[in-house]
């Protein structure tokens, strides 16, 4: 600004000064009037505000401390000459505030000349330039990154005149996309259209008629041909821009390439196919359902296969499946489908369920579980499938399983189950040394031999193996193994280390063992691998069976061979061998017993000494033993020797092996004293069958007597029975008789005794109160007593069975007794809602249940009992269970007979009036627990019969 008009007077000299300073104060802009020197000689309120100094400070010399040095050299240097020229100047510059800031400005400097044109004054204008120079390094690092985007970003911006077709824009990315450089787009106007495939330029020419008529989709997807001839698909998000009057002139937009999505979304397809193949082929299901409510957002067909309801009548309702599940396992599903509200998935569920035919399936099922962004359970999805086969095998298995085990442990035979996995590992590794005769490497390493027999595992060994070698337990065999193994038993194991290194299966073998006890026992070996476990030998099934009496027999045989003779020779049976038709051993017996040397008996045919009276018969026994029909002669013969004394004999014929041939052992024994016995048998005989006949009826007799007997003591028993019914009957109606004489006779005399004496003294002016003390003392004494008394009739006959029945009297007697002792009692009934007893039998299960918390009371120490009654057809369960001291049953029930006791006895003898049974079970240190089990169709006759 310039002011050089004669009409403009000099400042400070034509204008009011307290005027003109009023002027520049109103103002809100940082003014002030400078001399030619541009020193500040006047400054309204603004300028002194932003700098933070009073113009006295200003002008008192404080301009180094205000201006830094470059901009006293801006000022000297550059804006003081161009005021000089009469011209203004304007731009940036730095002051320092008074709170020692570096502050950027943007002043304006005009000069104010005389009419001489001579520099007087100067008019300065401040501002702040922080938010200006803020501004223009925002948009300048703006401009900075969209450069930087649209440079090195994968999506292409453009901007392409509607008019033309030509780009005024296009980013680098779109070489990435096509293949054709930026320049190719802005030289060939619609380069778009020829990339595109035939069938697609239609489409892409109603698109840009579209555009032109101003009607925008706003996002496009067509495909295009690379530069390299692959085939692309390109996404394009654009904004329509019009000129004021509303014409199209231009679009904006990104492109991208869109192929891999394009690609993932065919292949999602495929596989949204498939998974519908698979679901609607397989007989597998698929679901998804909500969390939780149960409902299904998603359910394959194939649950009509596996369940024979529809997909539409399992979704018709919230958890339909429970509907489904087995009674028996719904209460598992109820635990399941709470964990899985509270976000817990198991890796399998596996349960029954019914079919809509009524046929029990078994089902396997797998979930996952999807939560939301808060981590709340929202859905499961899963596969169920039928199990049932499954299922089957597996309790197949397990049977198999436990027929093997059982035909196992059973096994007359010593089986022991061994696990040679490590041992297979040593024999690899010895291989890959090298080693290929293990006899002889065993041979030359016996401590390698020791080795093999400690990676040999022993799983398990039957009661057979611990019976044969006097073992008590499997640990206790195993433990003294070395006890077990002799010299015999290394050498035998020596072979078998042998045949499994070399690749063999199976070894047999006789070795010896030693008991723990110290015998030794001769045992046949043999072991054995099942074909499926031949590759790791990870199952050897080991044999022992023992053959010590054979060995032993052998040895006796052997050692006796010599003492065969001897006896032979000394025997009273004649005796000898006939081979091939003639005798070829006689001994002296049968010499003496023909009276015929043994030499001459050789020249004879056996059968010339035969009786010829006997001949006949024999001949045809002798034929049929040959022809295998029979034993040869059974009966008593006649042979004849020299002397032709005909002796009577018993012949046995027995095919033997002499000197390697085939012969037979002919033994004749003298029965010549016994066939003249015979008589005499016979005599005796027949007065032996006349003594069986005697005690026969003897014992016929007797025998009606004892059936007699035992009828008398079964009505005798019967009669007891009744009579302990009437007992019982009679004891419970004295107990309610008594019960209402209390009751009705002595609480109530009681009660007008505290009644009149609480009115004693009714109508005295004045009671000694030693007396009214006493007085209250009394009647205290006989409110007790009259408590007490109501107390033992509540206990003879507890009104609550008549009123309430018999639940709710338990419930209440089981509360009364909780209060009066401590314990903490819990009484559950279950299934007796609509049960209906008769009142014996009712009486009589209450006071089994009162007996058995009376005994806990009084004797278990125990903080804890339950009472349970269950009603489960054609039973009533009555269970009391505390967790006391417990006691051993036997010898309390023997110390209860003995000391007179009859609280277990009576409960036994009202349970056996029900027709039922008490169990008690218990053992010292771990409670007690008392089971009565009483026929809910015997209570009505067992009444009856109390009645009778």
């Amino acid at each position: 600004m310039k002011t050089k008009s004669p009409t403009t007077p000099h400042v400070g000299r034509e204008i009011n000064p307290h005027l003109f300073e009023q002027v520049l104060s109103a103002s809100g802009v940082a003014m002030a009037i400078r001399d030619a020197g541009l020193r500040p000689i006047f400054a309204n309120q603004a300028f002194t505000d932003f700098y933070g100094y009073s113009l006295e400070e200003i002008l008192a010399g404080r301009a180094q401390d205000i201006l830094p040095g470059p901009t006293r050299v801006l000022l000297e240097e550059t804006v003081a000459p161009v005021m000089g020229t009469g011209r203004s100047w304007e731009g940036e510059y730095a002051i320092r505030t008074a709170s020692g800031r570096l502050c950027p400005v943007w002043g304006r400097f005009d000069p104010v000349l005389d009419d001489s044109g001579r520099l007087t004054h100067v008019i300065s204008i401040m501002r702040d330039a922080s938010a200006r120079r803020r501004l223009r390094n925002a948009l300048t690092q703006s401009e900075r990154h969209l450069r930087f985007l649209t440079e090195n970003t994968r999506d292409c911006l453009f901007r392409q005149r509607l008019v033309d077709k030509r780009f005024d824009y296009i980013s680098p990315a779109v070489e990435s996309i096509t293949g054709h450089p930026p320049k190719d787009f802005y030289e060939v106007p619609g380069l778009f259209e020829q990339l595109v495939p035939a069938e697609w330029t239609g489409v892409l020419d109603l698109w840009w008629t579209e555009l032109l008529d101003g009607v925008c989709r706003h996002e496009y997807e067509f495909p295009l041909i690379h530069r390299d001839g692959s085939m692309r698909w390109i996404n394009q998000r654009i904004t329509l821009h019009a000129d004021s009057p509303g014409s199209p002139r231009a679009i904006e937009g990104i492109l991208s390439d869109a192929t891999a999505r394009h690609e993932a979304q065919r292949k999602l397809a495929v596989a949204r196919y498939s998974l519908n193949f698979i679901a609607n082929s397989t007989s597998d299901i698929f679901f998804r359902m909500a969390v939780p409510d149960g409902t299904y957002d998603y359910i394959s067909p194939s649950v009509e296969r596996f369940s024979g309801y529809t997909p539409h009548e399992m979704m018709s309702h919230p958890l339909f499946v429970r509907e489904m599940i087995h009674p028996d396992w719904r209460g598992y599903f109820s635990e399941v489908w709470d964990e899985m509200c509270r976000g817990v998935v198991r890796p399998e569920y596996l349960f029954q369920f019914v079919k809509k035919s009524g046929e029990v399936r078994w089902a396997r099922q797998r979930l996952v579980l999807h939560r939301d962004e808060n981590g709340i359970p929202v859905a499961v999805e899963g596969m169920a499938s039928d199990a049932t086969e499954y299922m089957n095998t597996v309790e197949a298995l397990k049977k198999s399983e436990a027929r093997f085990r059982a035909l196992f442990e059973d096994s007359p035979i010593s089986l022991w189950e061994e696990d040679l996995t490590r041992l297979k590992a040593h024999f690899d590794s010895l291989r890959e040394q090298g080693v290929t005769d293990f006899r002889r490497h065993f041979a030359d390493h016996p401590e390698d031999l020791a080795r093999c027999a400690s990676l040999v595992e022993v799983v398990a060994v039957n009661r057979a193996t611990l019976n044969l070698l006097r073992a008590g337990s499997r640990e206790e065999l195993l433990g003294q193994l070395d006890k077990v193994l002799t010299e015999s038993s290394m050498q035998a194991f020596t072979e078998e280390m042998v045949v499994l290194a070399s690749g063999g299966y199976e070894y047999s073998g006789e070795i010896t063992h030693r008991t723990l006890d110290g015998e030794i026992l001769w045992v046949m070996v043999h072991f054995s691998v099942p074909p499926e476990y031949r590759q790791t030998l990870s199952r050897v099934i080991v044999s022992l069976q023992d053959v010590t009496p054979r060995k032993r027999a052998e040895q006796a045989l052997a050692e006796s061979e010599e003492r065969y003779r001897a006896l032979v020779e000394n025997a009273q049976e004649g005796v000898a061998v006939v081979r091939d038709g003639a005798v070829v051993f006689v001994n002296h017996a049968m010499a003496r017993m023909l009276n015929t040397p043994c030499e001459q008996l050789k020249t004879f045919d056996p059968m010339d000494l035969i009786h010829p009276d006997d001949q006949a018969w024999v001949r045809g026994s002798l034929a049929a033993y040959l022809a295998g029909r029979g034993d040869g002669p059974g009966a008593p013969l006649r042979v004849v020797g020299a002397d032709g004394r005909a002796v009577w004999v018993t012949l046995s014929l027995k095919p033997i092996r002499w000197n390697g041939a085939r012969a037979r052992l002919i033994i004749l024994t003298d029965v010549t004293g016994h066939k003249l016995l015979e008589a005499e048998l016979r005599a005796a005989h027949a007065e032996m069958e006349s003594r069986v006949k005697r005690r026969t009826a003897e014992l016929s007799e007797a025998n009606a007597r004892l059936t007699a007997e035992a009828e008398e003591r079964r009505q005798a028993r019967e009669r007891i029975l009744s009579l302990t019914r009437q007992l019982l009957h009679a004891q419970e109606n004295e107990r309610q008789r008594i019960a209402r004489d209390l009751h009705d006779n002595v609480a109530q005399d009681l009660s007008s005794i505290v009644l009149n004496m609480e009115t004693l003294f009714d109508g005295l002016a004045e009671v000694d109160g030693v007396l009214q003390r006493r007085t209250d003392a009394v009647a205290e004494v006989v409110r007790g007593a009259i408590a007490a008394v109501r107390e033992i009739a509540y206990g003879l006959r507890p009104p609550a069975l008549d009123q309430l029945g018999l639940i709710r009297a338990l419930k209440n007697h089981c509360g009364e007794i909780a209060g009066r002792t401590g314990l903490d009692v819990a009484f559950q009934a279950v299934g007796t809602e609509d049960m209906v007893l008769d009142f014996d039998a009712e009486i009589n299960v209450y006071r089994m249940v009162q007996e058995a918390l009376n005994n806990t009371a009084r004797h278990a120490r125990a903080d804890r009992v339950s009472v349970r009654l269950v009603r489960s057809h054609p039973e009533l369960f009555v269970r009391v269970e505390d967790n006391g001291q417990g006691f051993d049953v036997v010898s309390r029930m023997a110390d209860a007979a003995a000391e007179k006791r009859m609280g277990l006895r009576s409960m036994e003898e009202r349970a056996r009036l029900l027709g039922g049974t008490v169990e008690i079970q218990s053992l010292t240190g771990t409670g007690t627990r008392i089971v009565f089990r009483i026929p809910l169709e015997t209570t009505k006759r067992s009444a009856q019969a109390w009645n009778s």
